[in-house]
């Protein structure tokens, strides 16, 4: 089964190679290799070792954004499977052997993804969901997870990536590619995801917090009045990131935890998340505690005030 990969990069020629070469490596090889350069300063020049004919480097010579790269990747690949690779991930050698036997044994399927290795401080540690959990809780988070992981079918690969979101590009593509169609889950990392502090869309919580309103808005009539609670929960978050002060972010990150607490999501997915949150603020793991219950205290007064789709129901007095 022959598939393309679109690789979208700016500004890291050293990071970019790396990932080229985890393309080569794979056990099945690609038909195609897209490199996307968003307008690099130098412009980008592949070693000759890529130049066997399957790699073709197209430039924007205006940074048009991730988006826009991966939609001029779409429309030049000329395969029936579209994969792709962020320049600062790689992926593992029975990657793409593994997710086309997977779809090759699932006709009707529009996309699958896989689990990753976290590499971040010298230290590695798998992140894997299962199929069930995913199609539970897509609607809550992006537990697609990003486009290193993502495989579709070209003829869903039409879906283009919508630009004039700044953040969550990834989440938005796979929720449209799958909606009213199956997907697939491969329970094992297949990509080594880097965690580093280099310029990326999710170091910027002023993009994640315009991306996270936009997609809301934009999938809002599909979504369970549970997710919209825990989502309205992460929009405040993401405002208490961007407060100034100490004073404007407590408020928000209390409430944020508040609804999650609420939500009808596994116990330790709410840790997760409040933890997250508590640590932004440079709190102790230990207090985590003491604050997830007065989260869930707080939750049972607000609950009656935030019910979305339905009234809320008012004291009975006798």
């Amino acid at each position: 089964m022959e598939y393309s990969v679109i690789i979208p990069t700016h500004n890291r020629p050293d990071l970019v190679v790396r990932a080229i070469r985890s393309v080569y490596a794979q056990s099945c090889p690609p038909h195609q290799v897209l490199v996307i350069d968003d307008a690099s300063q130098p412009p980008l020049v592949l070693p000759a070792g890529f130049s066997d004919g399957r790699t073709r480097l197209i430039r924007h010579e205006r940074s048009v954004g991730g988006a826009e790269a991966r939609n001029t990747g779409l429309r030049e690949a000329r395969t029936s499977i579209v994969a792709f690779l962020d320049d600062d991930d790689e992926w593992l050698p029975a990657k793409m052997e593994v997710q086309l036997a997977w779809l090759g044994e699932h006709p009707r399927a529009t996309l699958v993804t896989c689990g990753h290795l976290r590499c971040e401080g010298g230290r590695e540690y798998d992140e894997v969901f299962t199929h069930d959990f995913v199609l539970r809780y897509r609607q809550y988070d992006n537990f697609f997870g990003s486009f290193s992981y993502l495989v579709v079918r070209r003829s869903h690969a039409g879906v283009l990536l919508d630009p004039a979101l700044p953040a969550l590009q990834d989440w938005d593509f796979a929720l449209r590619v799958t909606r009213g169609a199956p997907f697939g889950v491969i329970e094992q990392p297949l990509v080594k995801y880097y965690a580093h502090d280099l310029p990326r869309i999710t170091n910027r919580p002023g993009n994640h917090l315009r991306g996270l309103r936009h997609c809301i808005l934009k999938h809002r009539f599909h979504l369970s009045a549970d997710a919209r609670r825990w989502l309205l929960g992460r929009v405040v978050f993401e405002r208490s990131r961007c407060a100034t002060s100490l004073r404007k972010r407590l408020p928000r990150v209390a409430f944020s935890i508040a609804l999650a607490a609420g939500c009808h999501v596994p116990l330790l997915m709410k840790l997760r998340v409040i933890g997250r949150r508590a640590a932004s603020l440079g709190i102790s793991p230990r207090a985590v505690i003491a604050i997830r219950s007065a989260a869930i205290a707080t939750w049972q007064r607000v609950r009656p005030f935030l019910c979305f789709g339905r009234a809320p129901a008012l004291p009975v007095r006798s």
